[in-house]
Parts: structure tokens; sequence; C-alpha cells
């Protein structure tokens, strides 16, 4: 499926969501390709859309979902591999770069105490957003544990760095000191 034809499918189906929910608002809508995956984004920009991210955006994930069918059902391809992103306000950025943030520390942590760091429970699309902006870092792995909504992610430094010992030219331990 092409973009344009992409597009269209979901001008129409968030045409629908706007009507049926009488949402005063005006959306932006970016597609892209990425390793075999079509990402959709959505933004949605107004006055007054708090009542559409909910509490701790609960009804925002709720929305997503939705639309997610509705445009699965429209599109009515198997085959065809996508991932849709809502947003409301900017709320989900904030939020993903609020997460980012706190992994970043945790990760520090991590580092510095040279022990795994467990962080509080999350929802899987901030579970995920823990796990990407971890990924770039050799020394630093990153887990999902628990089940449901207690599933959280640990975050591990690699057991195979050791910040006091060094190997000299010889390829033997030796302690940092300075001479």
């Amino acid at each position: 499926m092409n973009s344009k034809e992409l597009t269209k499918i979901v001008d129409k189906e968030i045409g629908k969501f706007i009507d049926l929910s009488g949402v005063d608002a005006t959306y932006d809508c970016e597609i892209e390709e990425v390793e075999g995956v079509t990402n959709i984004n959505i933004g949605f920009e107004g006055e007054n859309l708090g009542y559409m991210i909910g509490s701790h955006g609960r009804h925002l994930d709720s929305l997503q979902y939705i639309l997610q069918l509705l445009i699965r059902r429209a599109i009515n391809d198997e085959e065809f591999s996508f991932r849709l992103t809502l947003d409301v306000a900017d709320y989900r950025k904030e939020r993903n770069e609020t997460i980012e943030r706190m992994a970043l520390t945790k990760a520090d942590d991590a580092r510095m105490l040279g022990d795994s760091i467990d962080m509080v429970p999350m929802k899987p699309y901030d579970r995920r957003v823990v796990h990407m902006v971890l990924e770039k870092f050799e020394d630093i792995t990153t887990e999902s544990h628990g089940e449901g909504r207690d599933r959280y992610v640990r975050i591990v430094p690699a057991a195979d760095i050791d910040v006091d010992i060094m190997k000299d030219v010889n390829g033997e331990e030796s302690e940092d000191s300075e001479e």
C-alpha cells in the first residue's frame, strides 16, 4: 500500500471519529516507513482536549487502540504492518521526554552502583520508550520483568566493564594509579 492511499484511509477514519465524538480539533498525520513497518503518527491540537488524554493518558491509549482497529479494518490487508501513535496537545511527546530523562538517570545510577536498577511498573508503550532510549549504550542492557500491570523494566549494567581496573600492555589487570 502506498503512502497516498494510506493517507486517504487515515483521513477518512479520523474524519469519522471527529464527527462521532464531536471533537473540536485539528490534526496532523505523518506516515513513514522504518525497517518494514509503517509508522502512522497522528497529533491532535485544539482547546480543552484534556478529556481525550484522561487520567495518566488512559483515554489517549484507548483512543489510539480504537483508531488502530478502525484503520486496520479499513485497510483490509492482514499482511500490511503498521504502528499507530496518537498524541493530543503533545502530551505523549512530553511524557516520552520525561521517561527518557528518567531512564537515562536510572542508567547512570546502574553504572555507578554496578548493580541492576528496577524502574516502576509501566504501560507497554512507556517500557518501549525506555528500551529504545537505552539500546544505544553498549554498557547497559534492559529487560522487561513481571506480569500485567506490574510489568517493569530492569536496567542492567554490562558485567564485563569494571571502572577501577585497567589492562596493561601485557593484558594483565592492574590498579589504575596516578604515579
